[in-house]
């Protein structure tokens, strides 16, 4: 019999903040091992040195550690690092042998993660009914058979000394983050008197037009740096008295730059306002406003893909595969930018230093480097280029006290890597002067370094808890942390190259979630397209990742939940045509007008083995996918992911080729790959004709939907 769930003062799920996890570092611990001969209605199987991988087969699977020494008596969280495509409900631990209910502790949830987050679980409550020595666990891994988990870095350790303090700061932070929340939805939805029509963003002015809808009172342009919550503040910083003309109309022209040496700041990405001058503060009488257009320094032409087959995760680090972009014909690739990587915390024999807003920074020069020749080699292709930004959190940082500065200061440990730190000036500085930094590399006339041509910012927002972290947010206030990090990429983007544009990255959970930290992708769409309302439309895009319903299970045309509805809980390769109708709608474009771009950028059907039929049904697959998407216009691009097959993707075999340590044909290319070679060439018919009876149809005119999407949008 499973458990009722503890009370949660004594579970912490997926870690804590930094400051508890490094104080834990130096605290006893226990290592654990799975013992192989104490599973029950589950298979234990060592996909690499340091990963266990369980897979349940009945609805009461566990497996226990092997005996340990007696474990400090303070030894009380169990901790480890997992992937689990899909939520294992509940989790239980049983603590002490021989096995007891009274000696068991239960947690909601095992929560679905697609990358390695962090688990934990306080053991007290059930140390505390017992008196027998802990030296073994029992690990018990939900009631639904199917579930593959792995799990990495097992073990007992030491609460930090302030944990249960920082788990109350958590609780008091989340009441005050919803009181921010309301007010930012009540700032969207709000009236306003005036309004900021346009704000255009020249080499050295800025020039700002506006109407005034109320006359009484002491009006003010004022300025709102990007950093700052103006639903928070009650004054502004003033830049002009504003005299409205015939119709209420005002302009005003700014310089761009102001202050000196390190003190200088760009008004590239700060928000303009109208407010009104008061004894008790400034009355907000328009809302912010973004700059609307930036004067490019290139007159870069438009690229488009030659076609919508692409590469995802690409790197030239790989010689022996160097012609495969050639071979595949590949036109789109994207890269990932591992800011924590790039960026030093000081002067050295290996950076190169930059300067941005007369402060002076330090480019790891080795990487650099390896990223020129990884966009060079796709330059040689005439390959569009995505670049994603990805913010590391501290920990993984050479310097880690510059890792603090980059990365969200309210991030967790769960999270894989950080929301950008857009909550201070000294954060958005060093995110800005980076990625200005990589928008002017790579964005020069002659080319000599290769291009960015796009940029996604950050991954899986929707999924922000596990790939976007800054902590526990309520959905209103965690996109504007996020709108924020977008919109200034996409500034600092345009002043080099008037077609860059920001994608945001989401995964295939539409209208449903997949655990409850997380936000349905269609729900976040909308707050994005609210904050664009009210702030000024940019010209962002959609990286969307429609993986099948189970990122385990290849044969899509079997998604169940995948329903051709604006509601549908997932959109899955089955029912694409949901999002292209979606962003075809009127509200849901640029301005109105234009239909914003769509890149399907990380997405690959899995072969669960690599078995014939496995390995056909991955291809099928793949066939069926292309066939949907050839003929709808909105997705301009389809970016497979994975280049190869990666033993910590928590045990997927999505690549198009093997593992690089295959027994049997190490790296060697798959059926997918030859179907992939042949998509958009001659031989496309003759190379997909064996995937027809795979799928069920006769034709592949049946696989495209053609029917009305119902439902609200």
């Amino acid at each position: 019999m499973k458990h009722a769930v503890a009370s949660w003062p004594w579970v912490f799920l997926l870690g804590l903040i930094f400051a508890a996890r490094a104080a834990a570092a130096a605290a006893d611990e226990v290592p654990l091992v799975l013992d192989p001969q104490s599973v029950h209605q589950l298979e234990l199987s060592r996909p690499a040195a340091d990963i266990w991988e369980i897979k349940t087969t009945g609805v009461d699977p566990f497996v226990a550690t092997r005996p340990f020494p007696a474990a400090p008596a303070a030894a009380t969280v169990l901790t480890f690092e997992y992937i689990s495509i899909g939520r294992v409900k509940p989790f239980e631990v049983f603590a002490g042998f021989p096995w007891s209910e009274s000696r068991a502790q239960t947690a909601a949830e095992l929560p679905y993660s697609e990358g390695w987050s962090v688990f934990a679980i306080d053991l007290r409550p059930a140390l505390e009914r017992g008196r027998a020595p802990l030296t073994r666990l029992r690990l018990d891994f939900g009631v639904t058979p199917g579930q593959v988990v792995q799990v990495r870095n097992l073990r007992l350790r030491t609460p930090a000394p302030n944990e249960d303090e920082i788990n109350r700061r958590r609780v008091s932070r989340k009441e005050a983050e919803t009181a921010v929340d309301q007010q930012i939805r009540q700032y969207l939805g709000r009236s306003f008197s005036s309004h900021i029509e346009q704000v255009a963003v020249r080499s050295d002015v800025i020039e700002i037009t506006g109407k005034i809808g109320k006359l009484e009172g002491e009006l003010w342009l004022v300025e709102t740096p990007i950093w700052q919550q103006p639903t928070q503040e009650k004054t502004f910083s003033r830049v002009q008295r504003l005299d409205a003309k015939k119709g209420g109309l005002f302009a005003a022209t700014v310089p761009r730059r102001v202050g000196s040496g390190d003190g200088q700041r760009d008004r590239l990405y700060t928000r303009w306002m109208v407010v009104c001058a008061g004894a008790a503060g400034d009355e907000v009488r328009s809302p912010a406003r973004y700059a609307d257009t930036v004067t490019a320094r290139h007159d870069w032409p438009k690229v488009a893909p030659r076609s919508k087959k692409g590469l995802g995760g690409f790197g030239a680090g790989r010689a022996a595969l160097a012609d495969e972009l050639d071979q595949l014909g590949i036109t789109s690739v994207t890269v990932n930018l591992f800011l924590g990587r790039l960026l030093r915390a000081q002067a050295s024999a290996k950076t190169m230093p930059f300067s941005y807003n007369g402060r002076t920074y330090h480019a790891d020069r080795d990487e650099i480097e390896k990223l020129d020749l990884t966009l060079l080699a796709a330059a040689a292709r005439e390959a569009l280029v995505f670049g994603i930004l990805l913010v590391g959190k501290a920990e993984t940082w050479e310097t880690p006290a510059l890792g603090r500065v980059m990365q969200h200061p309210d991030c967790e440990p769960a999270g894989i890597y950080s929301m950008a730190n857009v909550t201070s000036a000294e954060g958005v500085e060093h995110y800005a002067a980076l990625v200005d930094y990589l928008a002017e590399r790579y964005s020069r006339p002659a080319g000599r370094f290769g291009r960015i041509h796009h940029w996604i910012v950050h991954n899986e927002v929707d999924a922000g808890w596990t790939w976007t972290n800054c902590g526990e947010k309520p959905p209103v206030l965690f996109l504007d942390q996020y709108h924020k990090s977008m919109r200034l990429a996409h500034l600092i983007a345009r002043q080099y190259d008037p077609h860059a544009r920001a994608y945001i990255s989401l995964t295939h959970h539409w209208a449903a979630t997949a655990t409850f930290r997380y936000t349905p992708s269609r729900e976040v769409l909308r707050h994005l397209l609210a904050f664009s309302r009210v702030e000024g439309d940019f010209d962002w895009g959609i990286a969307f990742h429609p993986y099948p319903e189970s990122l385990r299970e290849p044969k899509s045309w079997r998604d169940r939940k995948a329903t051709f509805a604006f509601d549908a809980p997932v959109i899955t390769f089955k029912n694409i045509e949901v999002l292209d109708a979606w962003v075809r709608r009127p509200e849901n474009r640029y301005l109105g007008r234009e239909v914003r771009s769509v890149h399907l950028t990380e997405q690959g059907p899995n072969s669960p083995d690599y078995s014939p039929r496995a390995l056909a049904e991955q291809a099928a697959s793949m066939a069926y996918v292309w066939k949907k998407i050839r003929d709808l216009d909105a997705i301009e691009g389809f970016q497979f992911h994975n280049w190869i097959d990666n033993r910590r993707e928590g045990g997927l075999r999505i690549g198009l080729r093997r593992f690089p340590d295959d027994a049997d044909e190490p790296l060697g290319r798959k059926p997918i790959w030859h179907v992939y070679r042949a998509l958009g060439t001659s031989e496309e018919d003759a190379a997909c004709a064996f995937a027809l009876p795979i799928i069920g149809v006769q034709s592949w005119d049946e696989v495209p939907y053609r029917g009305p999407i119902s439902g609200q949008p």
